[in-house]
This record gives C-alpha cells, structure tokens and sequence, in this order.
C-alpha cells in the first residue's frame, strides 16, 4: 500500500473529513478551470480537442443548457436554499449508510456551490465544455453542471435501489 493511499485512508482523516476534503477538490477544480478558459480565450472562441469535443468560452446568466437566461437573482437564491438545506441536514446525511446517496448529494452541493460563485462574483457563469458533431452541438456546459446532473442522476439511482432492497 503506497504512503498516499496511507494517509488518505477513512480511517487516518476520517470518512467526514474525505467528504469535505473532496468538496474543496471538486469545487477547486471547477472555479481553477473556468478561470484557464476565461484568461486563455476570447469569449466565443473555440479549441479544437477532438472531432467530437471543443473548449470553447461561453457565458450565461440562466441554468442548464443556457435556459431561463436573465434570472441571476434567482438562480442565487435558489442555489442558496440548496446549499443551505444540505449544510442543515448535514450530520443526517453523513450518517446514512448509502455512499451513493453521500457521494451524490457531495456533488450536486459542489455543483451549487461552483455556480453560485461565479453569479455572485462575475454575475455570470462560465461554461466551456463543448460536445457535438459538426453543427449539432449539446450546449456548452462545465464542471459544476457536470457535477449537479452525475450527482441527480445518482441520487436517482440511488433512491430506486434502496426503495428496490426495501431500505431508506
């Protein structure tokens, strides 16, 4: 076993503290990543990564998919009430036995929190992260989206199997 694994192992930080840490980690990775695009590239300009996937800075003021553009306020308050209702019920969240419910809330609040600083800071968010085939491209989106839809999609997941295996 390396030194590293070692020292990161649950049981020298504790389980909570490996939540926390990885928190810090993902919303670290998001706010260092937009601000390369943001001082790399013009807004609206792209690179090229592969056929499929282009860098490419845009800004929007809405949600996911650049839907209810204009509605900053909003979106921050909601973000807010988000962050705010996982930090509440945090003790119940950590205990509960179901990783997959842990890791999934642990992503949708670091998506919530990477977004919220960029509407309080810049009023904006920056996405980045182009997918598509020729000119029929998925909307630009970044670490921060990527977090809220993987940790929706396994908080989905993960309440079908507990509600499948009979638990909470």
């Amino acid at each position: 076993m390396s030194r590293l694994s070692v020292i990161l192992s649950p049981d020298k930080i504790g389980t909570k503290n490996l939540y926390y840490w990885l928190a810090l980690l993902i919303v670290l990775t998001d706010q260092i990543t937009k601000f390369i695009v943001r001082k790399n590239l013009i807004l609206g300009d792209s690179i090229y990564v592969l056929p499929f996937f282009y860098i490419t800075h845009i800004e929007n003021t809405g949600i996911a998919f650049g839907m209810f553009q204009g509605n900053n306020l909003l979106f921050i308050i909601v973000s807010l009430i988000i962050i705010a209702f996982i930090f509440t019920n945090r003790k119940q969240i950590i205990s509960c036995g179901n990783n997959l419910t842990k890791i999934s809330i642990l992503l949708i609040l670091c998506g919530a929190i990477g977004n919220l600083i960029d509407r309080v800071v810049r009023g904006k968010i920056t996405d980045f992260l182009d997918f598509g085939i020729s000119y029929q491209r998925f909307p630009a989106f970044n670490v921060a989206d990527s977090c809220i839809t993987i940790g929706g999609i396994l908080l989905c997941i993960s309440f079908l199997t507990a509600r499948k295996l009979g638990t909470p």
